[in-house]
């Protein structure tokens, strides 16, 4: 068996890695569909804009660019979003705070906090976090 191979945060892979959050990794939360857009200030890159798509309360797309369909759009520092994916900023104080700024529909906010405080999202996360570089 080969060793997972690394992965550049907010690249392709990284996304495409977060794309295989499939069904079998994750239950089904039937109310939560969300599309959100991120941009991401700061990056090595500079600003990295990024979606994802949650059917059912499960990850189905994630990819580089924009998306014209979001529901939402979250804007966030480099920084931030790094301390948010190590565990280091929780969901709700990143919000409240206006370290995530949101635009958009705020409803479907709450049915992204349900993805983002699910344990197969953090079990999911944590794995590909340890094969992350930056």
């Amino acid at each position: 068996m080969t060793a997972p191979t690394t992965v550049r945060f907010l690249s392709a892979d990284y996304l495409a890695a977060m794309e295989r959050l499939s069904s079998a990794n994750q239950p089904p939360i039937p109310h939560v569909n969300v599309r959100v857009q991120f941009h991401v200030t700061g990056t090595p890159e500079g600003r990295v804009d990024y979606f994802l798509v949650v059917e059912r309360g499960i990850i189905v797309a994630a990819g580089r660019g924009t998306s014209p369909q979001s529901d939402l759009a979250i804007t966030t520092s480099y920084r931030d979003l790094v301390d948010f994916q190590a565990g280091e900023l929780h969901a709700a104080t990143a919000f409240v705070s206006g370290q995530f700024a949101v635009t958009g529909d705020k409803a479907k906010l709450l049915d992204l906090m349900i993805v983002f405080g699910s344990g197969h999202y953090h079990d999911f996360v944590a794995d590909l976090w340890s094969r992350t570089t930056w």
